[in-house]
């Protein structure tokens, strides 16, 4: 969370740095998630059009309430293990609701 904080602080002095991190950051899990999207589309497990996209929304109904919270109330609004864990559940309960097929 610290050097997020401080790339956002910087990124207009040092576009690359925002670059660099949205890339191995955020984009790097999105491609991971749209890898096994694919496959469980092709499997017929979930109904997904573009996999990429999928990931991006599954990513985000993950990670950002918990990181808006971090990044604006400071480290000690990181939420506990069993906290994180039932925010993850119900992201994964909402997104199977939008990509269950039929």
């Amino acid at each position: 969370m610290q050097v997020r904080r401080l790339v956002i602080a910087e990124v207009e002095r040092f576009p690359q740095l925002g670059e660099a991190l949205h890339e191995r950051g955020p984009m790097r899990s999105i491609r991971r998630l749209a890898v096994a999207f694919r496959r469980y589309g092709e499997k017929g497990d979930i109904r997904v059009k573009d996999a990429e996209v999928a990931g991006g929304f599954f990513n985000w109904l993950v990670m950002g309430g918990p990181v808006n919270d971090a990044m604006l109330l400071g480290d000690s609004a990181i939420p506990t293990p069993e906290v994180f864990r039932a925010h993850a559940s119900e992201a994964v309960r909402i997104f199977l609701a939008a990509h269950r097929p039929g």
